[in-house]
């Protein structure tokens, strides 16, 4: 009679691989319990592999180190559901592809959305602002803009944060980070609608 496999199976760390020790098994069931530390641990021995995978995509140092930390804030929530039906790497690689596919995406649809003429047209940032930047601006509601904010990509945050902050013009803030007035309306835009919906319960 043919033998089954145990449901166990991928488990088993392969000694040739750095990737499947019992350490790293380890790391992986107690990260899924909630251990930071564990988490922390898997986060520094797969970035390098997280951040190749980005670069391959958006080609850009900047873009793949964003879309390196929407990785791992996406894989940490999932990562309970995570049940070794593959490889953890596999399983990472495939969460980061996505990611970067994503990212790519909607790094076009904002390169589209300022190909738009200033003049005359005003960016959906400038009619959001008042009303959903005010509504962020309670106490409740800036705890969890503040706990949110480290979860956004890197210029969002950047841009977002100067604007809060300090109240500086559209043209400042682009001059201090170096980039054109409409580039940091369309930072500014999908930030408040990402931290909106975290506010409102739901994911940034």
């Amino acid at each position: 009679m043919p033998q089954t496999a145990p449901q166990t199976a991928e488990r088993i760390p392969d000694p040739g691989s750095p990737y499947h020790t019992p350490e790293v098994l380890a790391w992986v069931e107690a990260a899924q319990g909630g251990d930071q530390a564990a988490f922390a641990s898997l986060v520094r021995l797969f970035s390098r592999d997280v951040y190749g995978k980005a670069f391959s995509i958006v080609k850009n140092h900047q873009d793949a180190d964003d879309v390196v930390q929407e990785t791992f804030i996406r894989v940490f929530r999932a990562l309970p559901g995570f049940r070794f039906e593959s490889s953890f790497r596999t399983w990472l690689i495939t969460i980061a592809t996505r990611q970067a596919l994503n990212y790519r995406e909607r790094m076009a649809r904002d390169h589209e959305s300022l190909e738009m003429p200033e003049e005359g047209l005003e960016h959906p940032a400038l009619r959001v602002e008042e009303t959903q930047g005010a509504a962020l601006l309670d106490e409740e509601a800036r705890r969890l803009l503040y706990e949110a904010l480290p979860k956004l990509p890197r210029r969002q945050k950047e841009a977002l944060t100067l604007k809060l902050q300090h109240d500086w013009k559209y043209e400042r803030i682009a001059a201090e980070m170096g980039t054109s007035v409409g580039s940091v309306k369309a930072h500014i835009f999908h930030a408040i609608q990402s931290l909106t919906r975290h506010v409102k319960g739901g994911r940034p």
